[in-house]
């Protein structure tokens, strides 16, 4: 059994996190590490570590699309996170027709996808928070969303069916 202190300090530390892609101009990269922070307007966090060439890329074109995957692309979703530069995109059966405003890939096989604009950063621990103010929303109603949930370590899972609450 591991510490706390080892649990926290090692590679990878084991909690589920929603999976995303960042597409940044032409560079895509896995990330696990993110959340909406405001609802009006619609603001995101997202955490790069300072090493990765999205955090460059973040800071010199100051937007980015937020790429949400169905669960059946778990392992593309995978070399994202583990290859660092060069044509990810062309090492996968993923597609990317369309780009937003600023250039930056967007994958046509999502579910969901943020496009925004970085608004304002700050160190926090090993990584950089970029703050997103999201300015559009693509949505694919055709597809059953069952998101990518990362563990750690290359694990991954989904919840499974999606379903929706009645209102009353």
């Amino acid at each position: 059994m591991l510490t706390l202190s080892d649990y926290f300090t090692s590679s990878s530390h084991h909690q589920p996190r929603i999976a995303a892609v960042v597409g940044c101009y032409n560079n895509l990269m896995a990330l696990s590490w993110h959340m909406p922070i405001s609802k009006s307007p619609f603001r995101y966090a997202i955490g790069v570590r300072d090493e990765n060439m999205t955090h460059s890329l973040l800071l010199e074109h100051r937007s980015c699309t937020l790429n949400f995957l169905p669960f059946s692309y778990y392992e593309e979703i995978d070399l994202f996170g583990k290859e660092h530069g060069g044509d990810k995109l062309s090492k996968t059966t993923l597609h990317a027709t369309r780009r937003d405003k600023n250039n930056n890939v967007i994958l046509d096989e999502s579910d969901m996808v943020f496009v925004g604009d970085v608004i304002d950063t700050y160190q926090n621990g090993d990584h950089t928070i970029f703050i997103i103010q999201i300015n559009e929303t693509y949505i694919n109603h055709d597809k059953p969303a069952q998101n990518v949930l990362f563990f750690g370590q290359g694990r991954y899972a989904t919840l499974g069916d999606t379903v929706r609450a009645s209102k009353k």
